[in-house]
């Protein structure tokens, strides 16, 4: 089912890579000579991350001609204009953003000023500008939460009426977005805890809202795969770059998904508590989102069941597995029989969902954990025992979000989920071990992303190994007994095996020397395939979960898994005789 209308554009370009910062000079190339407003904050000049801007640009005819760097966490009205005003004292017709969320607000509605005039006031609103071209926008994020970098909303503060003030122009998507994990490292955990569950809650309202999109659904869904993996990982970590990336990219994803879809009532209670309270925006949405998913579970069941999965909750469908095993299993006209069963699955279904709300209502705890974050109003700063609450209930039932919200929005629903923020008082929940492992793999990143530096070492490893699999009586027998023709692309690092048992004997092939057409192309990782040869991974869940795609008679393939089970022992050993005992998963 389709809604009856929808759009869908990515005029953004954006390029992700560890360092890229330092190679601006190879993006900036079709501006031509301009004189830049850096937008910025004195934290990130002091860090040096403002000079690195300025030698990344380096013999490029982009010049920066003036630096505003007094942006406060939450910009206000008097920010935007003090900057514009640099902006427009020095002539700059280009403007860079660099830092969280709230520089790079204040750099798209600058450049609005610097090319309109007037005051903030004047444009606040959605799409007032019509044809109107504002100066080319580049934007470079140092956390990773807002998903600014590719969105066209903005939102100001007006700390004189204690309100946020929204703006929604297409013009405000920039023309570059430089997503670099390097720059996101020195963000502190209690930060990145709030970032992260900020990028989180947008992915879920974008998949759940009124006016969600086929077209940013799978964005939405791989944002929150993303942040299940990596969150809590980065804030134990901060120096893992691999989780920093996956976060960096989770918010990029999660910020296109709700840029064509919108959000919904978790960030309009979060507005309404940012302007009358000052909570910060990536908090308030940490703990509104599980109170406003409970109140919305009812009109998007379906939805937040597919969430919780993407959450890594998933529970049985059994009617649904029995009629699958009956139709394809060549028993097709008993499959009819298991329709009564459908009340199950849909039953089901619905503890998923709930599920869900209680794994994000978890998450939170093992953040405070992890980071001190706070769990309650109390102590995010509250204490005036709600006096505002009717001003904080009158401003979100207000905010332009909540016409998005799946659920009709009710003031004494408001009003009861911010009471349940400031009486609530959860204990922070212990994180294990195994929370701090990237889904699917039982390594991280780090402890894996040196097994094969190379193709060359790949080709070693792996192609000595495969020998040693058709020459092992358990192993090389059944496999030339198969006839199938396997070829794996790899990729980090580019390389290609191809193992073919359609002739007399099984022949193993790198590269290019293969030049036939395998049944079967499986694309994966160096790396993920060394945890599967350590029998890490199921790959059947890894198929479903995209680490693994797959092309061609793939259930042919999938019957050769019970013959390698006795190389999920062979290959530590092969390692260990190969002078490679320090890559074997303990």
């Amino acid at each position: 089912m389709l809604p009856d209308y929808f759009e869908f554009s990515l005029p953004t370009r954006a390029i992700y890579g560890i360092g890229v910062i330092d190679q601006l000079r190879d993006a900036v190339g079709p501006w031509g000579r301009r004189r830049a407003l850096l937008v910025t904050d004195a934290v990130l000049v002091k860090a040096g991350l403002a000079e690195r801007v300025r030698a990344g640009l380096g013999a490029t005819a982009i010049e920066i001609a003036a630096v505003y760097d007094q942006v406060p966490p939450n910009s206000t009205i008097r920010t935007v204009e003090d900057c514009a005003a640099l902006g427009r004292e020095f002539g700059c017709d280009l403007v860079i953003g660099l830092g969280g969320g709230s520089v790079l607000d204040t750099a798209k509605v600058a450049n609005l000023l610097m090319v309109k005039g007037g005051r903030v006031q004047d444009h606040m609103g959605a799409y007032l500008l019509g044809d109107t071209r504002l100066l080319p926008l580049f934007l470079i994020p140092t956390t990773a939460g807002t998903g600014s970098e590719v969105t066209k909303v903005a939102v100001i503060a007006d700390p004189d009426h204690d309100v946020k003030l929204p703006f929604a122009e297409t013009q405000f998507l920039p023309d570059l977005a430089i997503l670099d994990p390097e720059l996101t490292r020195s963000m502190p955990p209690k930060l990145t805890a709030a970032t992260g569950m900020d990028a989180l809650t947008h992915a879920i309202e974008a998949y759940v809202d009124k006016e969600w999109s086929p077209a940013a659904d799978g964005l939405a869904l791989q944002a929150i795969r993303l942040i299940r993996a990596n969150l809590l990982l980065a804030c134990a970590q901060p120096d893992h770059l691999p989780a920093r990336g996956a976060m960096l990219a989770a918010s990029c994803l999660a910020g296109i998904a709700f840029s064509h879809s919108m959000v919904g009532m978790v960030h309009g209670i979060s507005h309404a508590l940012g302007g009358v309270y000052h909570i910060p925006h990536g908090l308030a949405n940490a703990l509104v989102l599980p109170e406003v998913m409970a109140y919305n579970l009812e009109s998007r069941l379906d939805r937040f069941a597919d969430i919780a999965e993407a959450l890594g909750v998933a529970f049985p469908r059994p009617g649904a597995a029995l009629g699958n095993l009956l139709r394809y299993g060549g028993l097709g006209f008993a499959a009819p029989l298991t329709k009564p069963l459908g009340a199950v699955d849909r039953w089901f279904r619905r503890q998923a969902a709930k599920a869900g709300i209680v794994y994000i209502r978890n998450l939170n705890r093992q953040l405070a954990q992890l980071t001190g974050m706070p769990l309650n109003l109390r102590d995010a700063g509250v204490q005036d025992g709600l006096a505002k609450l009717e001003q904080v209930v009158e401003t979100a039932m207000s905010d332009g979000a909540m016409l998005y919200n799946p659920r009709e929005p009710e003031r004494e629903a408001v009003a009861c989920i911010v009471r349940t923020l400031y009486q609530a008082r959860p204990t922070p929940l212990p994180v294990t071990a195994a929370d701090l492992q990237p889904a699917g793999m039982m390594m991280t990143a780090r402890e894996t992303r040196d097994v094969f530096p190379d193709a060359d070492t790949l080709y070693r490893v792996l192609g000595g190994f495969f020998e040693r699999l058709k020459a092992d009586p358990q192993i090389g027998g059944p496999l030339k007994a198969s006839r199938l023709c396997v070829q794996f692309a790899f990729d980090p690092p580019a390389a290609v095996m191809t193992i073919d048992a359609r002739g007399d004997e099984v022949k193993i092939y790198r590269g290019a020397e293969f030049a036939g057409q395998p049944e079967v192309t499986m694309r994966m990782s160096g790396d993920f395939a060394h945890a599967f040869w350590h029998g890490r991974i199921n790959l059947v869940s890894a198929l479903t979960r995209r680490q693994v795609v797959a092309k061609g008679n793939v259930p042919k393939t999938l019957k050769l898994l019970p013959i390698l089970k006795p190389a999920y022992a062979l290959y530590p050993q092969y390692l260990a005789e190969t002078g490679l005992a320090d890559k074997i998963i303990r």
